[in-house]
Parts: structure tokens; C-alpha cells; sequence
């Protein structure tokens, strides 16, 4: 089965289009991930990644999220026009901790 799952950050102010009677909210999204080398020390590898969302989650997602704001999503990676992209099935957006 084609699932995969992703935390991170909102690049762009994700892009709302509408076609025929839906939506969809194409956006991209940095997402991290962690390994060791050959030294044992901890990387950071650090991937942009294209997402899109369909009707309901393409306007909630629009509507409260923006550039930086960090979710999660549950998606299924597809090919479309010869590009792999990752499709939204559920998502939430990871409130943001106010620092002093």
C-alpha cells in the first residue's frame, strides 16, 4: 500500500485553484530527515516536497495555513505530468510554541 507520512514546514503560501466544481491547493513543504554517518554523528538531510489537497482540505489548509507553519500529513505519493507528488488524505496543523 502506497502511505506515507510527513511533518513539516509550509515553503510558499500554498496556491488555491479551482477546476470545474473542486478545489485543489498545490503547495510545497520541508520536510526533515535524520541519519547517522559513517562517524556515528546525527545529519540532517532537508527535502522540499510537492503536496496537494483536494476540496475541503484544500480550502482548510488555505484558510489557516501560511508560509512556515508547521502540519502533518497523511498522504499517498502519485505521479502527475511525469513529477512525483504527494497527495493530502488527512492533515493537522501543528500549533506554533510562542517562545520568551
Amino acid at each position: 500500500m502506497n502511505d506515507c507520512k510527513f511533518i513539516g514546514k509550509i515553503v510558499d503560501k500554498p496556491e488555491l485553484q479551482s477546476m470545474a466544481e473542486t478545489q485543489v491547493l498545490r503547495f510545497n513543504m520541508v520536510v526533515d530527515k535524520f541519519r547517522k554517518n559513517k562517524m556515528g554523528q546525527k545529519i540532517r538531510d532537508r527535502n522540499c516536497l510537492p503536496f496537494e489537497a483536494w476540496d475541503s482540505g484544500a480550502r482548510l489548509i488555505n484558510e489557516y495555513c501560511g508560509t512556515d507553519d508547521e502540519i502533518f500529513v497523511d498522504c499517498v505519493a502519485r505521479i502527475s505530468d511525469g513529477k512525483m507528488v504527494f497527495r493530502v488524505n488527512e492533515f493537522k496543523i501543528i500549533p506554533q510554541i510562542e517562545t520568551i
